[in-house]
């Protein structure tokens, strides 16, 4: 009975295991993969990076990071091969190529320049409406 209730909390401590990142040896390549890994998305989690993400895809991913950077990939060669596999959503700053990129990067800004147009119009407006008040004779 005992040996049937050790291998029982053996299995539930087993799926509480997280499997450790193991780090890279040199401090400089581990500083590269931790900068990128705070910069690709969680396919799984999608609005958390690998870095902090507990999903077993993170993990791998992160894993990858680590073994390219290891044999000597440059940043940009990281992001491509994650972006080739993934697609572009994977990358939490994405390209600015293109109309459609400056469109993404830009957009707020033109919205928020357009608001001001029409907040600016619409009091100017109400002040040429308003008609001043006369003071009462006492």
């Amino acid at each position: 009975m005992k040996q049937l209730v050790v291998i029982l909390i053996s299995l539930v401590l087993a799926g509480f295991a997280v499997a450790e990142d193991v780090a890279l040896d040199n401090p400089q390549q581990e500083a590269r993969a931790q900068s990128l890994m705070r910069e690709l998305r969680c396919v799984a989690c999608e609005n958390e990076p690998i870095s902090q993400s507990a999903a077993p895809i993170a993990e791998d991913m992160r894993a990858r990071v680590r073994v390219m950077i290891e044999d000597g990939a440059s940043d940009e060669e990281v992001r491509g091969w994650f972006e080739d596999r993934y697609g572009e959503f994977v990358l939490f700053r994405p390209k600015a190529d293109g109309v459609a990129g400056w469109l993404l990067w830009g957009g707020p800004f033109l919205l928020l320049l357009f608001g001001a147009f029409i907040g600016i119009a619409i009091a100017r407006s109400r002040r040429a409406q308003v008609d001043p008040v006369e003071p009462e004779d006492a």
